[in-house]
């Protein structure tokens, strides 16, 4: 008796989706090996794991992914060799291959579609592809994934600041902290945008090639981290903010007369009481209170002044230190570290 041919048909289809499901399942040994090998920072090894995943399932678009970061950890920036400029060409490959054969339905599908666009716009915003059409692109399209997203968001205006793009990224700024108004990490952003040596003299956005001096927005800045700090008053971590941007300025700005920097030290002190008096043991305030004593002794030329300072920045020092060593034996977590104290200037 003859088969019929609609039995063949389905006994081929069985066939061939037992061989689909047979890559699929070999694909994802792959791929395994692969993560083995890139945790243990094999990614010589990890690239022909990969490689292997995409051959089997060309699109398992996070193999894609990984294929792309292992090529990328062997490029060695400033290299200028065939071979490792290959690592970089093969990177940017996978990655967009991994963006093709993404669908973006499960979470971790658009985590791994994040990651690729980001991977691409960190490569073509250096060298030796660096440009900023390409990267701006990709940076769109993240932002357009998800237009409210402060990760996002703050990718394109770190791009736009890479490219001295001064304005656009400070829109973004604005944006986010706007959009977040009780968000003291939003606000701090923007004041931290202020503080970087981004305008000319004339608070316009410093222009590359432009023999002008780069400066920041200092009076921005702190105009912003006052209302920073203003977001929850029974916060010391605010205050302390203020005072770390003065004494940083007082500090490291060869421009300023004695007579500003001791003016700023004062604006510092001002600040770290306010933390003080919410927090005694906040031991960071009290290094920083020291600091600006030291500031305050640079910029007098009264020996018997600047001596008192100095002893006293030497007396906070120390018992900073002691508070954070004390804290730390407590298991109390840790405050950012302030930078160390420099002698008398």
């Amino acid at each position: 008796m003859k088969t019929s041919r609609p039995i063949v048909a389905l006994a081929l289809i069985a066939v061939l989706g037992t061989g689909v499901g047979c890559s699929k399942v070999r694909s994802k040994a792959a791929f395994k090996d692969g993560n083995k090998d890139y945790k243990e920072e094999n990614f010589k090894k990890a690239v022909d794991d990969y490689q292997r995943a995409v051959d089997l399932d060309p699109n398992f678009s996070e193999a894609w992914f990984y294929l792309g970061s292992s090529h990328q950890a062997q490029f060695r920036p400033g290299k200028d060799t065939p071979e490792n400029r290959k690592q970089l060409d093969d990177a940017i490959e996978a990655f967009k291959k991994s963006l093709e054969t993404n669908p973006g339905r499960t979470e971790s599908q658009k985590n791994v579609r994040r990651n690729s666009l980001a991977a691409l716009i960190g490569i073509y915003a250096d060298d030796p592809y660096k440009n900023y059409e390409e990267a701006q692109k990709y940076a769109q399209q993240l932002v357009a994934d998800n237009p409210n997203d402060s990760k996002n968001l703050y990718a394109l205006a770190n791009l736009y600041e890479k490219f001295n793009k001064f304005a656009e990224a400070e829109a973004i700024y604005k944006k986010v902290a706007e959009q977040s108004p009780k968000d003291a990490k939003a606000c701090g952003a923007l004041a931290g945008f202020y503080n970087k040596p981004n305008w000319d003299e004339t608070g316009a956005p410093w222009v590359e090639g432009s023999n002008k001096p780069r400066l920041s927005k200092f009076d921005q800045a702190i105009a912003v981290l006052e209302q920073c700090a203003a977001i929850d008053a029974s916060d010391p971590a605010g205050y302390q903010k203020v005072a770390s941007y003065y004494w940083d300025k007082a500090y490291r700005d060869p421009l300023l007369t004695d007579e500003q920097k001791n003016a700023y030290a004062d604006k510092g002190m001002e600040n770290v009481d306010k933390a003080l008096q919410l927090k005694p043991d906040y031991f960071e305030a009290v290094i920083y209170k020291g600091l600006l004593y030291r500031v305050k002794a640079g910029a007098t030329s009264d020996r018997r002044a600047k001596a008192e300072f100095l002893e006293k920045a030497q007396d906070l020092q120390k018992q900073g230190l002691e508070l954070k060593k004390q804290q730390a034996a407590e298991g109390a977590p840790a405050a950012t570290a302030a930078p160390a104290a420099s002698g008398g200037r």
